[in-house]
């Protein structure tokens, strides 16, 4: 079982690519080291994050985006526990609001700004814009994303939201 987390947050300063070059450059061997799969949305202000793995490892994440000073606002827009990964194959992937590919999904769901979508249209939109960007890469793109294969399937136990929420270890 995964535990699946969508937060929503805000920028304390205007995101530049520069800025998500950097956290994917953190973020990427962290989460593959974990066993995190996760899939970013940004905007100039916004970040719209799906995090997915085992309840500690997910819970750790949030912990750490929480505590980071380039996010305020953090709102958790949904938690739930999975029997698959939408992402496979993402130890950290991201994806730019002024996307083409992300703009044509949106268009066919009826959708203009993905922030305002509720979380399964979000769902529905990032995970078919990632797995048509997954498609398109080449297989050494690929291969520097990290061996997802190694990924461990981290099981849990107890209330999901007290996890989390570091009320029970």
């Amino acid at each position: 079982m995964f535990v699946q987390t969508i937060y929503q947050s805000k920028s304390r300063m205007r995101i530049k690519p520069h800025d998500i070059a950097q956290i994917t450059a953190h973020s990427t061997p962290k989460n593959a080291q974990c066993g995190v799969t996760s899939y970013l949305y940004y905007d100039d202000w916004y970040y719209l994050h799906v995090l997915e793995g085992g309840a500690a490892q997910v819970a750790e994440t949030m912990k750490r985006v929480a505590s980071n000073k380039l996010h305020h606002s953090v709102k958790v827009r949904l938690m739930t526990r999975s029997s698959e990964r939408g992402f496979e194959g993402w130890p950290f992937g991201s994806i730019a609001a002024d996307d083409f590919e992300l703009r044509r999904v949106m268009k066919n769901l009826g959708h203009k700004v993905l922030v305002d979508a509720n979380v399964l249209d979000i769902m529905k939109i990032l995970k078919r814009t990632a797995g048509r960007k997954l498609r398109t890469m080449s297989s050494l793109e690929k291969r520097s994303l990290s061996d997802v294969g190694s990924l461990k399937i981290l099981g849990s136990q107890g209330n999901l939201i007290e996890e989390v929420l570091g009320l029970r270890s």
